[in-house]
């Protein structure tokens, strides 16, 4: 609806028009009323009208003057003037300062009165859809510019455009807004960006960006001369003008506060990290190439520092990387702690490994070697008792997957530590250790094979060798338990893992750990671990999150 403002000193005339036509039926209101064009002015100045009906011929100020005023200060508003003369001087100055039509009193009647109303707003519309299309042109010049720039600062970053004189004239056509000299770059990434990838859908993680993006720009401003760009994948780059500063300190200080202000508004707003590395000052944009490099390495030291870090000085004496392998002697202590179920060997020997890896700043390529031959042995203890290592991960958790995620040393340490555990945990339950004699272990790692099948006491017995009483015998006396217990507890246990990993929908569970009745799953597992199989999944989904 268009809002309309009456200028008239006649307040006969103001009054015969608000009440010539239904207004509001024909998509107008009457915003205001003026009895000269100072009330007018002082009118619109509070609430802008988008039509305005102006006599001519008024006190302080007349109809020629308003219309000049609004076609100076408000071209978006439309204007019809009135006259009680016919005036020739009013119809030329009127319709030169901008009035879309010219009416006599005596002649204006509601036809005419809508005829007119119509036209105005017809040249309303006109002009708001080419102010749009204006605008939209702009925009587009603009994200043009600022993706040639993007693209301009790439090749500069990476070095492949070293000419000085097109990296100089790109500078100034581009409107980088940068110095020419005296740069610093500081990479940034959001940390674990390959999980926010995997949890969001594309157009959540655009978000993600957008905002990352916003974020740190309105704190750059507080920087006189700076510049940022989305890079890929979680990765942004910024670039600062240092001015005429030759304090090392001021200007590492100063960027840290930038830097950390980002930090902790991401924190608070998107609920991730970010870790960045920054470089030394460059003299000029033809050594940005290097600084970007400089910065890239910084960064790295993520890896062996954790995440959520600024890193701006290198670190003193960094050693080469020097590669290593788990030795033969190394491996079997390894897999003796392992198979003995002895946790403080096993988190001593992990640690040791993790503290070398870090001590010889290793990269992620040859801590990832490493951290498969870790995964190799539990394979092997897995082969060894007949538990499929599948049991102890997800599908989405595929070990030699896993440690490639993972962007620091600290991550990566405990996923292996927890994959160790875990299978202590499950050797607790299968209870092998040097206290079974070798029959009930035998019959131990049957049950572990075969637990997802219809297995009875006879079948562990023809497979041990020795009778059902006898290996009845055994279990109650080594197991203290007897032997459908045990293999009511090995499939309540399993049933465990499937529902923390959350893949399969109970009813898949039920058969696939080998119960034959739903409901008969339900009391065993209530029984054992004192809450129903629902309640357990639903526990484990809120220490998920």
């Amino acid at each position: 609806m268009l809002k309309v403002l009456i200028v008239d000193d006649s307040a006969y005339s103001r009054t015969d028009l608000k009440t010539m036509i239904d207004w509001e039926s024909r998509g107008f209101y009457i915003s205001g009323e003026a009895s000269n064009g100072m009330n007018a002015i002082q009118s619109m100045e509070k609430d802008m009208p988008d039509i305005v009906i102006t006599d001519m011929n008024m006190p302080a100020m007349n109809g020629v003057d308003l219309i000049d005023y609004i076609e100076r200060n408000c071209p978006q508003v439309r204007v019809i003037a009135l006259s009680a003369y016919d005036d020739f001087d009013y119809v030329r100055e009127s319709m030169k300062k901008g009035a879309i039509d010219y009416v006599l009193k005596h002649h204006l009647n509601a036809s005419v009165l809508l005829d007119i109303l119509e036209s105005a707003a017809n040249s309303i519309a006109k002009y708001r859809n080419e102010r749009e299309r204006q605008n939209e042109i702009t925009e587009e010049l603009s994200l043009s510019k600022a993706a040639l720039g993007r693209e301009f600062m790439r090749k500069v970053l990476e070095g492949s455009l070293t000419d000085p004189n097109e990296i100089q004239r790109q500078f100034s056509s581009l409107d980088i807004g940068l110095d020419m000299e005296n740069l610093m770059v500081t990479v940034a990434e959001i940390d674990d960006f390959r999980f926010i990838e995997e949890k969001f859908t594309p157009q959540e993680v655009d978000v993600f960006l957008r905002m990352f993006l916003d974020i740190s720009a309105e704190i750059l401003h507080d920087w006189k001369k700076s510049v940022i760009y989305h890079w890929a994948h979680g990765k942004f780059v910024m670039i600062f003008s240092l001015g005429q500063t030759n304090s090392k300190m001021y200007v590492y200080n100063r960027q840290y506060g930038i830097l950390n202000r980002i930090r902790s508004q991401i924190k608070k707003y998107l609920n991730i990290t970010a870790s960045f590395g920054v470089s030394q000052a460059c003299r000029d944009a033809f050594e940005l190439h290097r600084a970007y490099r400089e910065a890239e390495s910084m960064l790295r030291d993520k890896f062996f520092n954790g995440k959520d870090g600024i890193f701006i000085e290198n670190t003193i004496n960094k050693p080469v990387e020097s590669f290593f392998s788990l030795d033969i002697q190394m491996e079997k202590e390894i897999y003796t702690a392992l198979r003995n179920q002895d946790e403080e060997r096993v988190k001593q020997r992990i640690n040791e490994i993790f503290d070398k890896i870090k001590a010889s700043r290793l990269g992620s390529k040859s801590t990832q070697m490493i951290c498969a031959e870790l995964i190799h042995i539990v394979g092997n203890v897995c082969k060894d008792i007949g538990m499929e290592i599948s049991t102890l991960y997800t599908s989405e958790d595929i070990p030699y997957n896993m440690i490639q995620k993972y962007e620091t040393l600290m991550d990566i340490k405990e996923w292996v530590l927890g994959l160790y555990l875990k299978l202590i945990a499950m050797l607790k339950l299968m209870k092998i250790d040097g206290t079974l004699s070798k029959v009930t272990r035998k019959a131990v790692e049957f049950i572990h094979r075969n637990y997802q099948h219809n297995i009875s006491l006879t079948d562990v017995a023809d497979f041990v060798g020795v009778s059902g009483p006898h290996i009845s015998r055994l279990f109650k006396e080594e197991c203290r338990i007897g032997f459908a217990e045990y293999t009511n507890h090995v499939r309540v246990e399993y049933a465990k893992l499937h529902i923390e990993n959350g893949e399969l929908k109970l009813k898949e569970i039920v058969s696939r750990v080998g119960f034959n009745n739903y409901n008969y799953f339900f009391r065993v597992f209530k029984e054992i671990v004192g809450m129903t199989p629902l309640e357990y999944e639903q526990r484990s989904k809120s220490y998920s999150r």
